[in-house]
């Protein structure tokens, strides 16, 4: 079980290298600049999955990125062993007791267990698995399998980019606590969280899903983002309300006040955040904008 985390663990930190690719890159993804006064940050709407091609991003975003005293993401993830441990911790049942396949239906440990063979996972490494975790990798592997992949995220060649050039990397929370909201949730939340994942899978839905956030990010769409997280926000089983309300709008007063800190610390920074984050009338940009900052596109 050890191996299967550390290998899980890994996926977030096997990034490209910063030249791999076309050095011209293409202008992809969100970027901003939000403004008040004296004060100003650079906002990076990020991916997290992605494919070789994406890196490294545009020269005109890379002389951004040069100007930045530090970058800041979600969480840093990038130590393989700490993150295992986190999900050791955190993310299994402890031994002796029941597993996830004591707690789901017949019909429920089924549709898992196909799932686990479509994509090569020994069941029983699922059954030791909480509900949310179980999901988690679900949805991991059905992007890997799309061509998506964690090891080419965007946070992926952030941090290998202020590891080369010698930038802090900050984080505005962590990955305890990042796990901690999918946790502190009670047991029948999380396996709606698990339903809603199984479920997309075997129809497509995820497919698709994943396919229009990857797109709507690679063409700058806004308008499509916008969409994408108005159909979150419809949010009708307990599985769906979990991700509207835990894993988008209760994160964002954090996130503001993160931002706003790093603004007036007299030092650029990059905060860097999933892209649909801000969008939406409880997304990032509306906050800011609503605390008095102008926030304009970086072109």
């Amino acid at each position: 079980m050890r191996r299967l985390l550390l290998a899980f663990a890994a996926l977030l930190v096997l990034a490209p290298a910063i030249a791999q690719t076309d050095a011209q890159g293409a202008k992809r993804g969100f970027f901003w600049e939000a403004r008040k006064g004296e004060q100003r940050v650079y906002l990076l709407g990020t991916i997290h999955v992605g494919r070789a091609e994406f890196h490294p991003p545009h020269p005109d975003y890379l002389r951004r990125f040069d100007e930045a005293a530090a970058i800041v993401v979600e969480a840093d993830v990038f130590d393989a062993e700490r993150v295992a441990e986190a999900i050791q911790k955190t993310a299994l049942y402890p031994d002796g007791d029941p597993g996830l396949d004591k707690r789901l239906s017949d019909e429920q440990k089924n549709r898992v267990t196909a799932l686990a063979d479509r994509f090569g996972l020994d069941p029983a490494r699922i059954w030791r698995m909480k509900p949310w975790m179980a999901a988690n990798t679900f949805i991991i592997l059905q992007a890997a399998s799309l061509g998506f992949n964690p090891a080419y995220a965007t946070e992926a060649f952030l941090f290998q980019y202020a590891t080369a050039r010698g930038k802090p990397l900050l984080e505005i929370e962590s990955i305890d606590a990042q796990l901690a909201i999918f946790e502190r949730v009670d047991t029948a939340t999380q396996i709606a969280y698990l339903e809603q994942a199984v479920k997309g899978i075997e129809s497509g839905d995820a497919e698709r899903e994943v396919r229009r956030i990857v797109a709507a990010w690679e063409k700058r769409d806004a308008a499509e983002a916008e969409r994408l997280i108005g159909d979150i926000r419809k949010a009708q089983t307990a599985g769906e309300r979990f991700v509207a309300e835990q894993l988008f709008d209760a994160r964002h007063a954090r996130m503001v006040q993160a931002i706003e800190r790093f603004a007036a610390s007299g030092k650029l920074h990059l905060v860097a955040v999933g892209a649909l984050h801000y969008f939406g009338p409880n997304g990032l940009l509306e906050l800011l904008r609503a605390r008095g900052y102008t926030v304009a596109p970086v072109q």
